[in-house]
């Protein structure tokens, strides 16, 4: 009888003692960083790490927890999750994701840190709950990534509420939308979609950019037309208008695009002269004005002409990746504003072609090839070759005040056709 008592109570003290270290480490599961999935029922481990004052999380382990598979690309540094057709890609050290063919801008670009890809936890429950519909927080108070079903209103209810509360103004008069004869008699305010300009006159300071047969410089010749481009939307416009720069110094070309990206640029427009190697008669044969969009060259010629302006990476004292991102950007921001970008060209040129009429010019086209400058803008973006410097006549066009002038005045209507088209959904 002892012994049957005894082999109860080793029983007994067992069970106890795996319930113990079950609650044990249960109590050190949730103690540590988690994604809590309520959806599918099921709770992970999340990788932390304190950047840029911020607790980050490991994508990969947050893609894992919310049901995505995932790759790394070790060449092009490139995180790609998928889940039911929903693709989620980013790339390390740039501020950009792909939710499937829409970019979306992020504050800052994830980090590698021991082989996982790093974001802040706030910005990574943001991206994810926007991408999937779900309802994604980060609990900071005990790092706990929540997952749950979005609630859905009533369409019944949501309506009301949006008849209730829009309510449009037209001088004294004020009009509810459910009041559709009030209503129909007020027009509505026009959306105002493009308000910030950034201007980006090509090289500069110690880099002089395409020379003429006379010495005329580039970057002289960009920088009075941005100029002269920057007084125009300030005497005839409220929209905020800024220069990459102002003055003769060199800015490197992710520079410039960083500078647009935070200013929330609506419109970028980067400004060149073209250039053509050879003798007198090869260059004076050799004329006119072309604009282009960021995608891949479909022909040697333009390629030849973003070699050209991407050569400025030479003098660049930092290391930039471009070779291993170009590809990847043109994908993500080119699926994002490649037709407005296309849109903004067309216009570009049809006003250049109003405006320059009493000079002699030729229109090359519209073009589209691999302007570093334009990778990475967030935002509708073109680059103008405003004319062959390398051309006797045109250098000499070019480097006239009225020219300058008629051909900011050519950009300038552009934008304002670009933002007219786009406010109005025309």
């Amino acid at each position: 009888m002892a012994l049957h008592k005894n082999t109860l109570f080793s029983a007994r003290f067992v069970r106890g003692a795996c319930a113990l270290i079950a609650v044990a480490a249960w109590a050190a599961v949730m103690a540590e960083p988690r994604l809590s999935n309520e959806i599918s029922g099921k709770q992970r481990p999340v990788a932390v790490k304190e950047c840029a004052q911020a607790t980050c999380v490991s994508l990969s382990d947050v893609c894992e927890g919310m049901g995505f598979s995932w790759k790394w690309d070790f060449s092009s540094e490139k995180l790609t999750c998928v889940r039911k057709g929903l693709k989620i890609s980013f790339v390390q050290d740039m501020p950009f994701c792909l939710v499937n063919d829409s970019l979306r801008q992020m504050p800052a670009g994830p980090v590698r840190s021991g082989g996982l890809l790093y974001t802040p936890a706030r910005m990574a429950a943001d991206i994810f709950s926007r991408a999937t519909g779900d309802s994604v927080v980060w609990r900071e108070q005990d790092s706990v990534m929540v997952v749950s079903a979005r609630p859905v209103a009533k369409a019944g209810a949501a309506k009301a509420l949006a008849d209730t509360e829009r309510v449009t103004k037209a001088g004294d008069t004020t009009t509810r939308a459910h009041d559709h004869d009030t209503a129909a008699r007020v027009k509505q305010p026009q959306q105002e979609i493009i308000k910030t300009i950034v201007i980006d006159p090509g090289h500069g300071g110690m880099d002089p950019g395409a020379i003429g047969q006379s010495g005329i410089e580039e970057k002289n010749v960009v920088l009075d037309i941005g100029l002269a481009l920057r007084d125009l939307f300030k005497k005839k416009t409220r929209l905020t208008v800024f220069l990459t720069r102002d003055s003769d110094r060199f800015i490197p070309l992710v520079d410039r695009t960083r500078f647009a990206n935070e200013k929330k640029a609506d419109i970028f427009v980067s400004i060149h002269a073209n250039s053509i190697e050879g003798n007198k008669k090869k260059k004076d044969g050799t004329r006119g004005y072309k604009v282009y969009f960021l995608s891949q060259a479909k022909n040697e010629e333009d390629k030849l002409v973003a070699m050209r302006e991407n050569a400025v990476i030479e003098l660049e004292d930092k290391t930039h990746k471009y070779d291993n991102l170009q590809d990847i950007l043109i994908d993500m921001a080119g699926n994002e504003f490649l037709r407005e970008s296309q849109d903004f060209s067309i216009m570009v040129t049809e006003k250049f072609t109003s405006c320059l009429r009493s000079i002699p010019r030729l229109h090359l086209g519209i073009g589209q090839a691999n302007f570093w400058v334009l990778n990475g803008t967030y935002m509708p973006s073109v680059l103008v070759e405003v004319g062959f410097i390398s051309n006797s006549q045109e250098e000499k066009d070019l480097s006239e005040p009225s020219t300058q002038k008629s051909i900011a005045s050519g950009i300038f209507d552009a934008v304002m056709s670009f933002k007219k088209k786009y406010e109005e959904g025309q």
